[in-house]
């Protein structure tokens, strides 16, 4: 395909800036050990992560109503009103209780941001005839996502060196996402004509189980959703859990040694992850190259899967057996190919789908995703507290292995 082939309009900046946006959290490179800092343990930690997952689960319905009510941008744009209510809370408390509550709202964030701009993306190449490079297209603007992480985790290291405050990061992050506010009002209003407007609560309901029920319905439809889900799911349990070790490898480097404990981490866990999130952002963009070096997107599919958790595990041996730094590469290309499969995953799911519940299908397909994660940093988290954050990853990785026969998407 000829990526040339994209049209970069105003719109397709806009597209990209939000997706900037959105991924400024100054604070994601050093949430667990913000949580550390508070006296939450590991299981606590996987709990309050899980929580969120599975409430943007249960708040999937009532996003579609606050969709039916304000529009598809008033909706995408409201949810980073509701981001910034849990960054208050998390700046201002230190409870597990009271964090909860904040998860909760950063579910309910997620929940109304799920699928959205996904299905607006699809409307807006149907209406300019680009869909046929919806693979380049989403790892374009999926590119400057993880662009957006790279720079956030550069900018909380140095906001964190300067200010020795983790709680303040919280209140950094309420800036950006202001500006993707109005940045996401600024879209043309056609695009809030999607499939679910008008629905009443009972025709959202309905919308959302035909999406389920078709998905579960198509064999080729379901291994495409599940085999998008788990690796998803997969890279959300794991990408926060490897901060303690990144801090413990760190603070063993006998370099700056001026600096105090505090400013060393704060200063090399946000290059460390600049660094992750700009190989990411190069990986989103040449995704479709990626994939044209396989036979087929299926077979990509399959193979990143397949190796993404052996690599895993094998950074679980690192970190559990050797202290190597080596796992530090092994997880970047963990995280590296979940943002070089997911624009595929996105085309291969929407492409064995009706057009009118592309969005409902991607729901689910997130859905799943939050199910697989929150299952899994329980049981990280858990293992974590009776042994190691190490030993966590390897048995979690290793028991998906063991599942993959039924994960990887077949040929009917």
């Amino acid at each position: 395909m000829n990526i040339s082939k994209i049209i970069k309009d105003k719109q397709y900046y806009k597209f990209c800036a939000y997706g900037f946006m959105k991924n400024l959290r100054f604070f994601e490179p050093f949430f667990i050990l913000y949580f550390m800092s508070k006296g939450i343990s590991f299981l606590e930690i996987g709990t309050l992560y899980a929580v969120r997952e599975i409430a943007i689960n249960l708040f999937e319905i009532p996003s579609g109503i606050i969709a039916d009510a304000l529009g598809r941008r008033k909706t995408l744009a409201s949810s980073f009103l509701i981001y910034i209510i849990a960054f208050i809370i998390f700046y201002l408390y230190s409870s597990f209780s009271l964090f909860l509550f904040a998860m909760l709202f950063y579910a309910l964030g997620d929940a109304i941001r799920s699928g959205i701009n996904k299905a607006m993306i699809v409307d807006y190449l149907n209406r300019t005839n680009q869909i046929n490079y919806k693979v380049e297209y989403y790892g374009h603007t999926r590119s400057w996502s993880q662009f957006g992480s790279a720079i956030s985790s550069l900018a909380g290291g140095v906001l964190l060196f300067f200010n020795k405050n983790l709680d303040a990061i919280f209140l950094f992050s309420i800036i950006p996402y202001l500006i993707d506010f109005f940045n996401v009002l600024s879209f043309p209003k056609y695009l809030d004509e999607g499939q679910r407007k008008h629905l009443s609560t009972k025709g959202n309901i309905k919308f959302i189980t035909t999406s389920f029920i078709q998905a579960v319905k198509s064999k080729t439809l379901l291994h495409s959703v599940i085999n998008s889900a788990i690796y998803s799911g997969y890279y959300k349990a794991i990408k926060d859990f490897i901060q303690p070790f990144l801090k413990s490898l760190i603070l063993s480097i006998p370099l700056f040694l001026y600096l105090s404990n505090d400013e060393k981490t704060a200063l090399f866990l946000g290059l460390i992850y600049f660094v992750i999130f700009l190989v990411n952002s190069f990986v989103s963009r040449r995704a479709s190259k990626i994939e044209n070096l396989f036979d087929s997107q299926t077979a990509f599919l399959n193979f990143t899967l397949l190796f993404g958790i052996i690599v895993g595990l094998i950074s679980g041996v690192f970190m559990e057996f050797f202290n190597s730094a080596f796992a530090v590469i092994l997880f970047v290309i963990v995280l590296s190919i979940e943002n070089g499969r997911k624009p595929s995953g996105v085309a291969n799911i929407t492409e064995k789908c009706n057009d009118k519940i592309h969005a409902g299908i991607l729901s689910v397909q997130s859905q799943l995703a939050s199910l697989f994660a929150a299952t899994i940093m329980i049981s990280i988290g858990l293992i974590a507290d009776m042994s190691s954050v190490g030993v966590g990853i390897i048995i979690s990785s290793f028991v998906i292995l063991l599942f993959y026969p039924i994960l990887r998407i077949k040929s009917y």
